[in-house]
């Protein structure tokens, strides 16, 4: 069985930050939840306790008090046992929050002494000393404060956006780790900005004259990329995301000592491990490195600069400590989601606690995180893909759930579906309300053309994205790249659009391009296609629009989707195309599985008839089916590592056309408009 290390316990969604008291009997995460942010509290008995505590909340009309907090950033650090110290982001405070009650008691603002908008980021805390130092990522400064006399001491200008920092064990220097800023420069007065990441030497052997004495720059890291850093005695750590890498850094000279990779055994030459939070445990003389792509913690020994092990996180771990022998690893989406049957209310971090692994413990670790992510070599080859495919298209819809459209297909030729028909409000016998403003309809087909799709071809029931949305624009930016790198032409379609726009119309103007464009016997069709069709959501009814329901937007959608799929049908390209249809995100769905669980259909030709794939697949397995079938090699870890759909395809061509379904029109009527 797949699973984490040690005992999990939940935390609320999105966990960025992890800090623990000097005895080792409380842990605090902040949990940066857009909707209601929050801090978890566990504290240690006879066994660790959970306690949540939650951001107040305000109407428009009323003002927030002094004792209340509404945001957190990046910055969390524990103040003697019973406090920590919360940094609150765009508001430029810093809350000190008693960690028994919950309560906000003091606050440290930023915005003094000239400076304003400022934004409250990452903390170090000498406790011993009583001096709390805030990055200021908007005014590229970090901020010495006198916790006792609650003054600022020191504004010390540094040369880039202070993305972490770390505060040397004799708390004399500390080093922040720097990026860029896309919308501000640094202070005129303040030194050249690097032309990548680096990391700021802070003198702080006294605070209220820190000054800035350093500037070690990262080759090769991207401006906003070092995402971890922790200090020794005579090293500095910083992790960087972009490279898979942690550069050590001889703090006697200043000077990058060591570029240490973090390969995978046989996929060196691929990216996608993602570095982020470290830790360093004396005991040992390891280097911990929360693995968010590969799910799992590295034990690293800075001394060969060799992985020595790989510990099984749960999903996205970020941060990492260990005291006294005890690893903590904040996981950013947890175990997952989970099934949501109406109440959408966001998925979970956790936290994961466990003793460091005996020496004979770790090779059978490692072996099993390799395993997990698919790393270790398969005997078998998967299954071969059409080699008659020239042209992909991928149609991207907008946020509808599986149960909601498809959970009423329950049985296809080759196998039962995973679906609750209850759920499926958009399916063939849907509903769509009026709320009260007009006649509500039972019984009706709200996506007749989705339904022909699925049923006349391939679909899967087992198909999910990898978090609150699929694939953001740097993914589609590094796919995109990564085709034209191969000689893989392609065309996007449905950018900039104005929102407002109806997918029929967007489908018409597809079309139109495509004939104008690659209409001509002589011009070939681009190699890969992306369509976007965003209308597929719930939205205020507009019934001079030809929208007299909420859910008319759906059946826009797959009114556009029929009328595409129709056109693809009757070209010169259909004998060699491949057709995906998913969507964007999953956030507005139903689905009694997983609320990350979406739509995955595959028509065409070579699609294979009346089929459904039960293969655990996300977009990395799209990714990676798209790629084997232009001839691409993998692009990362991700996709190399991926599951293959490659089952829902056929080994002969079956040419027949498609014939789009009208919607029913009295929940859509494009006619009216």
């Amino acid at each position: 069985m797949i699973a984490p290390l040690g005992e999990q316990h939940p935390t609320g969604a999105r966990p960025t930050a992890v800090a623990i008291s000097a005895s080792g009997k409380t842990l605090v995460t902040m949990n940066r939840d857009e909707r209601r942010p929050s801090l978890t509290i566990l504290d240690h008995g006879p066994a660790w306790e959970v306690r949540q505590v939650l951001s107040d909340t305000f109407t428009p009309d009323e003002a927030p008090n002094e004792q209340a907090w509404q945001s957190v950033a990046g910055g969390l650090a524990f103040f003697g046992e019973r406090s920590v110290f919360v940094s609150e982001g765009n508001t430029g405070h810093v809350a000190r929050i008693d960690v028994a009650t919950g309560e906000r008691r003091r606050t440290f603002d930023l915005n003094s002494n000239g400076d304003h908008a400022s934004f409250t980021g990452d903390l170090a805390i000498d406790g011993s000393r009583g001096f709390l130092y805030v990055a200021d990522l908007a005014n590229f400064r970090v901020a010495a404060i006198d916790i006792r006399s609650r003054r600022i001491v020191a504004s010390v200008s540094v040369t880039g956006v202070p993305l972490a920092l770390a505060l040397a064990p004799d708390a004399r220097r500390l080093y922040v780790a720097m990026g860029h800023s896309l919308v501000r420069q640094p202070k005129p007065d303040g030194p050249d900005r690097p032309p990548s990441g680096s990391v700021g030497v802070v003198d702080v052997t006294e605070p209220a004259a820190a000054k800035q004495v350093a500037v070690i720059r990262i080759v090769g890291a991207l401006s906003n990329s070092l995402s971890g850093i922790v200090a020794t005695s005579r090293h500095v750590f910083v992790s960087d995301a972009s490279r898979d890498t942690v550069t050590a850094i001889d703090t006697r000279a200043n000077r990058v000592e060591a570029e240490i990779r973090i390969p995978i055994p046989g996929l060196e030459s691929l990216g996608g491990v993602l570095p982020a939070g470290l830790a360093y445990d004396d005991q040992t003389g390891y280097l911990l490195v929360a693995e968010a792509g590969i799910n799992a913690v590295a034990l690293l020994d800075p001394k060969s600069g060799k992985v020595v092990a790989q510990l099984a996180a749960a999903w996205f771990p970020t941060r990492v400590i260990v005291d006294r022998g005890i690893i903590y690893v904040i996981n950013g989406k947890g175990q997952g989601k989970g099934p949501d049957e109406g109440g959408n209310l966001g998925f979970a971090g956790s936290v994961s606690i466990y003793p460091m692994p005996r020496p004979d413990a770790l090779a059978r670790a490692t072996k099993f995180v390799l395993l997990a992510n698919g790393f270790e070599p398969r005997s078998e080859a998967p299954p071969p893909v059409p080699q008659a495919i020239r042209h992909v298209v991928l149609v991207l819809k907008g946020n509808r759930g599986f149960d909601e459209v498809l959970g009423d297909v329950t049985k296809v030729s080759n196998s039962l579906v995973v679906g609750a028909p209850p759920l499926a409000r958009f399916g063939q016998d849907g509903y769509v309300d009026g709320h009260g403003q007009r006649l509500s309809l039972h019984h009706v087909s709200v996506t007749p053309n989705h339904h022909a799709i699925a049923t006349e071809w391939a679909f899967s029931d087992n198909f999910y994205l990898d978090g609150d949305t699929g694939p953001g624009g740097q993914e589609w930016m590094a796919a995109f790249g990564h085709l034209l790198r191969h000689g893989i032409s392609f065309y996007r379609f449905g950018e900039g659009f104005d929102p407002q726009m109806a997918d029929t119309d967007r489908a018409r103007r597809f079309i139109h391009e495509i004939d104008e464009e690659f209409g001509s016997a002589t011009t070939d069709l681009p190699q890969f296609i992306l369509v976007q069709l965003p209308n597929d959501r719930l939205a205020t009814a507009r019934p001079k629009a030809g929208y007299p329901y909420d859910e008319s937007y759906v059946a826009d959608n797959d009114e556009a989707l029929g009328r595409i799929l129709e056109y693809l049908s009757g070209t010169r390209w259909w004998g060699r195309m491949a057709v995906f249809v998913t969507e964007s995100g999953a956030d507005g769905g139903i689905d009694h599985i997983d609320r990350d669980r979406t739509l995955l259909l595959s028509a065409g030709p070579w699609a294979r008839k009346h089929y459904v794939s039960h293969i655990n697949a996300s977009f990395p397995s799209l990714f990676k089916t798209i790629f084997r079938m232009l001839g691409v090699p993998p692009m990362n870890l991700f996709d190399a590592s991926a599951a293959d759909l490659s089952d829902c395809f056929a080994p002969a061509a079956d040419l027949a056309s498609y014939h789009a379904i009208p919607v029913d029109p009295r929940v859509y009527n494009p006619r009216s408009q």
